[in-house]
Formats: structure tokens, sequence, C-alpha cells
């Protein structure tokens, strides 16, 4: 038989040994908890890297297509200049009087 004064005890140890158990279980699933968490944020700072890298890709693919247009403006201006600059190009009369020769 079990006297009454190990039996007080006994059930002083459990009570302890019981709430041990308690903490010990709530830390472990917090302790999952946090790691799933990390897990999560993870797994999204990648997916928002991978989204930013797609959108830089199209800002240089962007980028060059407008180089490409810009050039072909230069080139028609060039195009146009020179067409205008030959029609020009022929002497005027008003060209020869502005011009003074001091040297002769």
């Amino acid at each position: 038989m079990v006297r009454p004064i190990d039996l007080q005890h006994s059930l002083a140890k459990t009570q302890a040994a019981e709430r041990i158990a308690q903490i010990q279980k709530a830390h472990g699933e917090v302790g999952q908890k946090q790691i799933a968490e990390a897990f999560k944020k993870q797994a999204a700072d990648a997916m928002n890297k991978a989204k930013a890298t797609e959108k830089a890709d199209m800002v240089i693919i962007g980028n060059e297509e407008n180089e490409e247009r810009q050039k072909e403006k230069n080139k028609k201006k060039k195009m146009n200049l020179q067409n205008e600059t030959n029609k020009t190009s022929e002497p005027n009369e008003d060209d020869a009087t502005e011009h003074l020769d001091i040297t002769g």
C-alpha cells in the first residue's frame, strides 16, 4: 500500500511533470510554426525576386526596342536634312552679296 505522504508527494510531482510536458509540447509546436513561417517568407521572397527579374528583363528589351526606334528616327532626320541641304546648296544671288572678299 501507498502511504498518504507518498501519495501526496507523488501527486505534487505528477502536476509538475505534466506542466513540464505541456511546456515542452507547446515549445515544439511554436518552434515548428516559426520554422514554417520562415519557409513561407523565403518562398514569397523568392517569388517576388523572380517577378522582379522578369520585369527587369522586360525593361531591357523595351529599352533596346526604343533605341532601335530612336536610331531609325535619327537616320530619317539625317536623310531629310541631307535632302534639304542638297536643295539649298545651289548658289543663290543673295548668298553672293552677303559675303565680302576682304583679301582682294
